[in-house]
């Protein structure tokens, strides 16, 4: 079997109406380490919906979306049907162009934008556009997720397509900073609330079928965990500075594994790297941006 390119380049999948709620806003950052100070104000803003200053965290975008993917995929026509243990999330983007609201409807509309044969498989990119509903109906873009997702066993149609730019190294010199985070055994189990139910994450059998010695954690977890590090150390814990985050996941963390996060600072982008502790090894790179008015 092989992809139709002409005919899975722009399908587009159905609207889907999502409602941020105080709970879901709450839930997800609990999912990528707030609450370890319940003294601290900048965690409760995030996870106290009576806060004065009561914020919905940026990368809640990745898991707002409510899209679900593998259906997307399999629904496409010119995308054969592929057994979803086949399928790996390689990089994640994000585009805030509004600051996200609790009590506030969303509408997202999914669409193919390039296929890649990359020989052993396919590197599909899957873009979300994601807007604001007033109370008159408008809407308005608020936030756009690009997922690069590789399809092994799919390769060898030829088609080179237009990828999307490589997320770039990290400095060879020293970093601004480095951020210890500990990640809790029970971290995947809380985080899969928000949406990403995979069974990968908390099944010790079908982590077994994926090659694993137990559940791991959620990438985009790992992701907002790295989000969470930058804002902290650069905006003061202001995450509607964020404007712009890539990254790419280059191995799996355990729940209950130390990571230890690396930023490089240069002007109004921070590159960040993090790798396990406990195994040394690196488990994503990339990059956040964020908006000229923020105070760095």
């Amino acid at each position: 079997m092989s992809i139709e390119v002409a005919k899975a380049i722009g399908f587009e999948t159905e609207e889907v109406r999502t409602l941020c709620t105080d709970r879901d806003a709450i839930l997800y950052s609990l999912g990528i380490g707030y609450s370890q100070d319940p003294m601290n104000a900048e965690e409760l803003s995030y996870t106290y919906e009576l806060h004065e200053d009561f914020r919905v965290f940026p990368t809640f975008t990745t898991c707002l979306h409510r899209t679900d993917i593998f259906k997307a995929l399999t629904s496409c026509p010119g995308i054969p049907n592929f057994n979803p243990m086949m399928l790996l999330h390689g990089e994640q983007r994000i585009q805030v162009l509004r600051p996200l609201k609790a009590g506030v409807e969303y509408v997202t509309k999914g669409k193919i934008a390039n296929i890649s044969d990359k020989g052993k498989g396919a590197l599909v990119q899957f873009d979300l556009l994601s807007s604001e509903i007033d109370a008159q109906g408008k809407k308005t873009l608020a936030f756009v997720n690009t997922l690069s997702l590789f399809i092994r066993g799919l390769g060898g149609f030829g088609h080179k397509g237009n990828p999307v730019e490589n997320i770039p190294a990290t400095p060879k010199r020293p970093p601004c900073k480095e951020v210890k985070q500990i990640t809790t055994p029970n971290q995947a189990i809380i985080y899969r609330l928000s949406g990403d139910i995979n069974p990968l994450h908390i099944d010790p059998n079908m982590a077994a079928l994926g090659g694993f010695d137990k559940p791991i954690l959620h990438g985009l977890c790992t992701y907002g965990i790295c989000a969470k590090a930058a804002i902290q150390t650069f905006t003061q814990g202001n995450g509607d500075a964020l404007k712009n985050m890539a990254a790419r996941f280059t191995s799996h963390v355990f729940p209950g594994e130390t990571l230890l996060i690396s930023l490089w600072k240069e002007g109004t982008k921070v590159q960040f790297s993090a790798k396990t502790q406990e195994r040394g090894l690196e488990v994503i790179v990339g990059f956040v941006e964020f908006n000229e008015k923020a105070k760095l």
